[in-house]
């Protein structure tokens, strides 16, 4: 998924799970946002050098689930475009974008479009995904996980 082409799907996606996950974070969403749609390279070594400290008498670092969801739904995203694409064959490209937007809007759930076996090969693939770019980012897996989790659970309720 090119980011620029695909800025809204991800932005929605991104906003819909930090704000079901981990609302606290929402009052830094958008510096974080436009932070890594800047320049998702550097905003990557930037989040490796740069957690907060907090705390008083204990130094720990914060890790963010708003730091780590934009990178690992980059790749997944791109892989949910291309597996939708694929089974929707007749209608590519925009209805693509739009059947995986509609995951990630309550109020418009997309239509079930796959079936029980290609669900489970795809949410396997995705926790990969996300593992993979959890350890080549050094990113915590428990949150790679989280990330993986959201849309696995969003991609179940589409298919009911």
């Amino acid at each position: 998924m090119a980011i620029e082409t695909n800025k809204a799907l991800l932005n929605e996606a991104a906003y819909r799970i930090v704000s079901e996950i981990a609302p606290e974070e929402i009052p830094v969403y958008v510096e974080t946002r436009d932070r890594y749609f800047a320049d998702p390279d550097e905003f990557m070594q930037a989040s490796s050098d740069d957690d907060e400290v907090l705390g008083i008498g204990e130094v720990f670092a914060v890790k963010t689930l708003t730091k780590v969801v934009f990178p690992l739904l980059t790749p997944i995203l791109n892989y949910l475009l291309q597996a939708v694409t694929e089974t929707v064959q007749e209608e590519l490209g925009e209805e693509a974008s739009t059947w995986v937007k509609q995951l990630f809007t309550p109020d418009q759930p997309p239509q079930p479009i796959f079936t029980q076996a290609e669900l489970a090969v795809i949410a396997a693939t995705i926790r990969d995904i996300a593992a993979t770019e959890a350890d080549r980012l050094r990113l915590d897996p428990d949150q790679a996980s989280t990330v993986s989790d959201a849309v696995i659970a969003r991609l179940a309720l589409a298919q009911q």
